[in-house]
């Protein structure tokens, strides 16, 4: 048996290896503890890096005086600079061209409240415009702690909105008048010219049908005409006339297209442009005029001729009439513009228009062909007898004098007569012999009328001056 002494020595050796073995224990718990928190902290930094990285948002870290941290490629970019991979603290060592940029957005995001949105457009280092959204978070509290940068790219929102705010101001000051219907042709919006030129308020047309512009000019059938191209071409053009609020009728220009929403295809709208074309068609009916009347009487010309007598053998051809044609010529006109000049030599012609008017019925045709030359066209003629009519009718609307420039002037006409189809059949033969014989009673004392065959003459005993 060992003494005391050994007895203790051996226990605290015992008590050494137990303790030392504990200690063991701890210490690889420890390691253990260490290498799980090492490995969670670099799972926590790569998950932050992955969402640092591929944020839509240009994010950046700055110190309070504005100096690059940290940041993500996404803000290069927005900055004008190319992708920068694996960006870390050791970029710091590198130059950064855009440095000033990102300085300028971050001191600018600071003037806003934490959080608050602010936008700006700048221009970047690649030469482009760009408008960004910014934010700003400070990572603790107090003026000196480092800051978190958003900057979100919005230039395609900031075009959207500018191609918006033109396009209103286009609408409101656009001359031409817009109508914007539902599918069921409800009006849902006017513009200020539709307004004017209408005479209707948009607070009264609003929820309306379009169809409180449709006039009296058209029949059914136009607007069911303009359905169909609607619904097969998605628009319709054409003169269309529209009435207003105090019931005038005005011809407009119109463009009708219909909206289709992009996924089915269906008609969700329809846009109405049209312009009022009154002045147009006014200048395009007076220059129609011009080319088919003469200008001082007012009577139609020799184009106007040219294109009915033709109509008119045609006719009286299919019906088996006659035509006459009366080819009257002023006697001694130009000793009248010789005497009391030209200005009383055109109010003459003026009066002689006016009589000449008076004498034809409204199925005949008068025209002013030359300087003092006039032809009347009578249409159904069934004997000689209507066209000796018109000409003794002629000749007595010339009894009594003109007064014109002040001055009675005595007037006499001098008449050749042709007819369809004994004289012809063809409008410039016709034409030809009614000036024929319109000379020959120039010849024979004028002041008279003659047919241009001599048997019609003959038999009709015209061959002599009216007397």
């Amino acid at each position: 048996m060992s003494d005391p002494f050994s007895q203790a020595l051996i226990l605290l050796a015992l008590i050494a290896v137990l303790a030392s073995g504990a200690l063991a224990v701890q210490v690889a718990r420890g390691r253990r503890q260490l290498e799980l928190a090492k490995c969670q902290a670099e799972e926590r930094e790569q998950r932050y890096r992955s969402l640092f990285d591929s944020s839509l948002a240009g994010i950046a870290l700055l110190a309070a005086d504005g100096k690059l941290l940290e940041w993500n490629s996404k803000l290069a970019l927005l900055l004008g600079m190319p992708e920068i991979a694996d960006a870390d603290a050791s970029d710091l060592v590198r130059p950064i061209e855009w440095q000033s940029e990102a300085t300028a957005l971050a001191m600018l995001a600071r003037q806003r409240q934490p959080g608050e949105h602010s936008e700006t457009s700048f221009i970047a280092t690649d030469g482009i415009r760009r408008w960004v959204s910014l934010r700003y978070w400070p990572m603790t509290d107090g003026e000196e702690a480092p800051f978190w940068l958003l900057v979100h790219d919005v230039t395609g929102r900031q075009q959207t909105r500018t191609l918006l705010r033109l396009a209103q101001q286009t609408y409101v000051s656009i001359s031409e008048a817009i109508m914007i219907t539902d599918v069921t042709t409800r009006i849902v919006e006017v513009n200020p010219a539709f307004e004017r030129m209408t005479g209707y308020a948009r607070e009264e047309v609003i929820g309306m049908r379009a169809a409180l512009l449709r006039s009296p000019r058209h029949e059914a059938d136009f607007f069911a005409g303009m359905w169909r191209d609607l619904e097969k071409n998605g628009h319709w053009v054409g003169e269309i006339w529209n009435q207003c609020r105090d019931g005038a009728v005005i011809p407009c220009w119109m463009h009708i297209d219909a909206v289709k929403e992009p996924k089915y295809g269906n008609v969700t709208h329809y846009v109405g442009v049209f312009s009022d074309i009154s002045e147009r068609k006014s200048v395009e009916d007076r220059i129609s005029f011009l080319a088919h009347h003469d200008p001082l009487t007012g009577l139609s010309n020799r184009f106007s001729l040219d294109v009915v007598l033709p109509q008119s053998i045609a006719l009286a051809r299919r019906n088996g009439q006659q035509v006459a044609l009366l080819f009257a010529d002023l006697d001694h006109f130009k000793a009248i513009n010789d005497t009391h000049g030209h200005a009383t030599g055109d109010q003459v012609l003026i009066e002689v228009g006016r009589r000449l008017t008076q004498v034809v019925r409204e199925s005949d045709f008068l025209a002013r062909i030359g300087g003092d030359e006039f032809v009347i066209l009578l249409n159904e003629v069934d004997d000689t007898d209507d066209a000796l009519r018109v000409a003794s009718q002629m000749m007595d609307a010339f009894r009594s004098p003109i007064i014109a420039g002040g001055t009675a002037v005595s007037v006499s006409l001098s008449i050749g007569i042709s007819l369809f189809p004994v004289d012809g059949e063809e409008p410039s033969t016709l034409l030809g012999h009614a000036d024929d014989a319109m000379y020959r009673v120039k010849t024979g004392g004028r002041s008279g009328y003659r047919f241009h065959s001599s048997a019609v003459d003959q038999a009709a005993r015209t061959d002599r001056p009216h007397p």
